[in-house]
């Protein structure tokens, strides 16, 4: 499935060092994919990402709390971008409907860190942050 460049996908973010919310920024850690299990020096080439595109905030938000927070992990953000920020830096936005419909990754990362990193960094800096609302 090819995804306009207007689509809008988020990162939803666990951790506080993460992003700033003071500056409205959000780090490239939260853009890194996660590391390889039989290879801890390298990096998966997926990151997850959820499809907002028609979706409401209070959508959004219930979709990262029924499906990211857990007891070990509050959802305290998340970083918004559109599709055409993702090939910008040479990433595909692709639809995998598990765990949840609106799941996707954006693939292929590098498997290097530092490569890892400077992609990371382009995208940290694409993307609009919002942070969680209070209840």
């Amino acid at each position: 499935m090819n995804f306009s460049p207007d689509e809008k996908v988020t990162r939803f973010i666990c951790s506080s060092k993460q992003f700033a919310s003071g500056s409205g920024t959000v780090n490239f850690r939260a853009f890194m994919p996660p590391k390889d299990k039989e290879n801890p020096t390298l990096y998966t080439v997926e990151l997850s990402v959820c499809l907002i595109s028609g979706l409401s905030d209070d959508e959004v938000w219930e979709i990262g709390i029924e499906n990211v927070q857990s007891a070990e992990r509050s959802l305290h953000a998340r970083a918004d971008l559109s599709c055409a920020d993702v090939s910008k830096v040479g990433l595909k936005v692709v639809h995998d409907a598990q765990p949840y419909e609106q799941h996707a990754n954006l693939t292929p990362f590098p498997a290097e860190k530092l490569a890892c990193q400077r992609i990371a960094t382009k995208l940290a800096r694409a993307s609009q942050l919002v942070v969680r609302p209070e209840e």
